[in-house]
C-alpha cells in the first residue's frame, strides 16, 4: 500500500488487488482533494459498453447532505417494513436499514451515476416488434456493468492511496431521492455509493476469499 496520496505513486498492483478490502469505520480526517480526484479519474478510466461513458462521480464531502440522504434511506427501509409482517424478515430488514446508514460517518461519499444509455441491440429489436417481455431476454445490463468496472477502478486507487473504501448498494432504496437531492435529472440514476476515508484503526480483516480452484475451469 503507497501512503503519499498527493503524488499519486505507482504502486505494486498485485499487491494492492491482494490487500484491498471493504472498510466501513474512518477517522474524521478528510483526505486531500488531489486524492479523491485521482479516484473519480480511476473511474473515468475504467472500460464500458460501447464507449459510451455514461457515468458520473459526484463527491459528497457535505455532511448535511449527507444527513438529508440518511433520512431519504432511513425513511424508505421503515415505509418497506410497513409491508412486511413476518417478524424474522422484519429484523433482517432492520439489519439492511442499519447498515445503510454508516456513510454518513465517511469523510467523502461518491455517488456513482448512471447516466441514460440507449442500447443499439434492443433498439434494433424494439424497433422490429420485440415486446419489452421479449427484450428482456437480451438485456445484458451492459450499462451496469460499465458501473461496476468503474467503482472496482476507484476502490483500488484508493487502495493504492492509502486509503479504504466500502461498495455500498443497500441505501439505494431511496435512489429515487438522491436523484433529487443531487440535481442529476430523472432519466439518470444513482447505482451506488463508495465510502471513502481513512481507516479507523489497523485491525481489519478481509473476509476469505474462494480459492482458485473452486472458481476456475476450462474447457
Amino acid at each position: 500500500m503507497c501512503n503519499n496520496v498527493t503524488e499519486a505513486p505507482i504502486c505494486d498492483f498485485f499487491n494492492v488487488l491482494n490487500t484491498r478490502k471493504t472498510i466501513r469505520k474512518y477517522t474524521k480526517e478528510i483526505p486531500p482533494i488531489e486524492a479523491i480526484k485521482i479516484i473519480a479519474d480511476a473511474g473515468r478510466q475504467a472500460p464500458c459498453a460501447t464507449n459510451t461513458q455514461n457515468w458520473e462521480f459526484i463527491a459528497i464531502f457535505d455532511d448535511k447532505m449527507k444527513e438529508k440522504m440518511a433520512h431519504c434511506v432511513e425513511k424508505k427501509y421503515d415505509e418497506l417494513a410497513q409491508k412486511v409482517s413476518n417478524d424474522i424478515d422484519k429484523s433482517k430488514l432492520n439489519g439492511y436499514k442499519y447498515y445503510s446508514m454508516f456513510f454518513t460517518k465517511a469523510p467523502v461519499v461518491f455517488a456513482i451515476v448512471e447516466k441514460k444509455r440507449v442500447s443499439t441491440l434492443l433498439t434494433i429489436l424494439e424497433n422490429n416488434g420485440m415486446t419489452k417481455e421479449e427484450l428482456n431476454e437480451y438485456d445484458n445490463r451492459s450499462s451496469i456493468l460499465s458501473m461496476g468496472a468503474a467503482i472496482e477502478n476507484m476502490s483500488l486507487a484508493a487502495t493504492a492511496l492509502g486509503l479504504a473504501t466500502c461498495w455500498m448498494c443497500a441505501p439505494l432504496v431511496a435512489y429515487r431521492e438522491f436523484s433529487e437531492l443531487l440535481n442529476i435529472g430523472k432519466e439518470n440514476k444513482v447505482v451506488s455509493l463508495l465510502t471513502v476515508g481513512y481507516p479507523d484503526g489497523d485491525s481489519f480483516s478481509r473476509p476469505q476469499k474462494k480459492t482458485l480452484e473452486e472458481v476456475y475451469r476450462e474447457v
